[in-house]
């Protein structure tokens, strides 16, 4: 798996997040603490404390590397620290060497030998921790991870979010629908003409709750809803190779894909209503760089019975993935019509009958 988890920016935050996440595995976030203050002699250990269910004092070196100057961990400096912890008091049980230099298997073994060695020797367990073997703590670590990803910088941080319109976190839609109030009334007109305007009356219903006219129309549903997509880069990180799906999973009817005559076509966006998923790819593959942003016009169908839309996106890139739920509201406007139902007996008069349906009105000549 790819680890999404940049480096510290400077060792100084390198040294808070060893606290800070040793604080968590060891089970004592109030109790571990930073060794002395900068400029003193420290005797290898930068982080201390006693991890739970243990009696002895376990020490930490950070040790920043690769981003922060251009030396590696090397056997001699290894050495030297390790030396050094042996006069720190009082004696450590495990001595950990963490570095945000990558894996090296050959400095890997060097440690492994000397832990062997240091331990027949009666003295303390020795481990390494590279920046792998930290990103792995930091994502099993859920204290840490949050800390992490929303306090202190990080070298090359990944970060994402969507809005709507002006960069607005929440959208609330208020699409136009009809509320058909159906009102019962008696009269003494005989079955069959009531009958004949009960036809008339479904019927107009029905050619007014088609959410989309496929062919030549004189008619428009104006409960259709647009508004911007918004996709931003809100990390100090390029990110490339990217695209972004949105499944929307309850609330929407229908996606605008255009019609069977003159379907939608986009060199970014991809409409596909058997799932209502929208697939968005920048064109020629252009990267999303920091604090840039883009965004597509999205138009739906909102369905009438739906107080909100939820809907999934998924951020797909060479280095990063996000999946995330959101909502958007529905607040409707509604365009009220009264109609009598008339019937000649007494029996059949009932409560109000509320039906929602789409607006739709003639085009304008």
């Amino acid at each position: 798996m790819k680890k999404t988890i940049g480096k510290p920016e400077n060792w100084q935050d390198f040294e808070s997040l060893c606290k800070k996440l040793w604080g968590e595995v060891w089970g004592i976030p109030n109790k571990i603490k930073k060794n002395g203050r900068l400029g003193q002699e420290q005797a290898g250990v930068d982080v201390y404390g006693i991890p739970k269910t243990v009696t002895k004092y376990w020490g930490i070196q950070a040790k920043g590397k690769d981003d922060y100057s251009v030396a590696k961990l090397t056997k001699k400096e290894i050495i030297t620290e390790i030396e050094k912890a042996k006069t720190f008091k009082p004696e450590l049980e495990v001595y950990i060497i963490a570095t945000t230099q990558n894996k090296d298997s050959k400095i890997e073994e060097f440690v492994r030998l000397k832990d062997i060695e240091n331990r027949e020797n009666g003295s303390f367990e020795i481990l390494l921790f590279c920046w792998e073997d930290i990103a792995d703590l930091i994502e099993e670590n859920r204290d840490t991870y949050q800390w992490y990803l929303h306090g202190i910088g990080q070298i090359g941080k990944f970060d994402f979010k969507i809005s709507f319109n002006e960069l607005e976190d929440e959208l609330t839609l208020r699409p136009k629908f009809e509320k058909r109030i159906t009102r019962y009334r008696h009269t003494s007109e005989t079955a069959s003409e009531i009958i004949m305007k009960r036809f008339d009356a479904h019927k107009s219903i029905l050619n007014s709750i088609n959410p989309i006219f496929p062919f030549h129309s004189n008619k428009i549903n104006k409960s259709w809803c647009s508004f911007d997509f918004v996709m931003e880069n809100t990390g100090s990180a390029v990110i490339e190779d990217w695209n972004i799906s949105i499944k929307f999973l309850e609330g929407v009817s229908k996606l605008n894909d255009g019609t069977p005559l003159f379907p939608k076509i986009s060199l970014t966006e991809y409409v596909d209503n058997e799932t209502k998923t929208i697939t968005y790819r920048p064109r020629d593959n252009e990267p999303l760089i920091q604090k840039s942003n883009r965004y597509f016009k999205l138009s739906l169908l909102p369905d009438p019975n739906s107080e909100k839309i939820v809907f999934e996106w998924e951020l797909l890139a060479r280095d990063f993935n996000r999946k995330e739920v959101s909502e958007i509201y529905i607040e409707p406007e509604y365009i009220e019509k009264i109609e009598i139902e008339l019937v000649n007996e007494k029996s059949e008069l009932s409560e109000d009958d509320v039906f929602i349906s789409y607006h739709v009105v003639e085009k304008e000549q």
